[in-house]
């Protein structure tokens, strides 16, 4: 017996399963034997956040990472001197006199263009780490880590894996594995040419 008869045979005794998917807008689907039923439910396609992250970690002198929570915590801000915010994909709808924020729209999907609005990010952390900027996604785990992952290969000329190891001494971080790829396939010429901080 050859081996795709073997194959074909051993299909013939699998048990048939269920798969439920949720599909990014919140619904659904059961699919069984490769036909796709609609389950007709409808839910949150993203995990809720019910208890606040109050942590802001400093990953450099000046660079400071963060869930959304504490941006709309004024004291939080004030004891860590914040002066600037950059929000990936979350727009804070609360911002406080004194301090300056930017908005850039990033999805957390992995095929989302991430060296389209890198270069920008870098710049606008280059541009204000002098006076403590805060980097902060939803929940402070792909968006916001794997954007100053690279402001780090950036500005020290170092690798995704070296840039990596320390936001993860930092912090609990996981960016997207489509994040992690398109990171390490960058070459530095590739990077904004940032100089070293004052």
């Amino acid at each position: 017996m050859d081996f795709s008869s073997l194959i074909k045979n051993r299909k013939k005794v699998l048990k048939p399963t269920k798969t439920i998917v949720t599909n990014t807008s919140g619904e659904k689907f059961e699919i069984s034997s490769g036909i796709v039923r609609d389950l007709g439910i409808k839910v949150s396609p993203f995990i809720i956040d019910d208890k606040p992250n109050l942590n802001i970690d400093m990953i450099i002198p000046g660079l400071f990472l963060s869930s959304q929570d504490p941006v709309i915590d004024l004291d939080l801000l004030n004891s860590h001197k914040i002066k600037h915010v950059l929000s990936l994909g979350i727009d804070p709808d609360i911002k406080f006199h004194g301090i300056n924020y930017y908005y850039v729209s990033i999805l957390d999907l992995p095929e989302f263009d991430l060296l389209g609005v890198l270069n920008n990010c870098i710049e606008i952390i280059h541009k204000n780490i002098n006076e403590n900027i805060l980097v902060h996604c939803n929940a402070g785990l792909s968006r916001s880590p794997t954007i100053i992952i690279g402001y780090l290969m950036a500005l020290k000329k170092i690798s995704y894996s070296q840039s990596y190891e320390i936001v993860k001494n930092k912090r609990y971080i996981r960016p997207n594995g489509g994040f992690v790829n398109k990171l390490m396939n960058l070459q530095h010429e590739d990077l904004p040419q940032v100089d070293k901080i004052n």
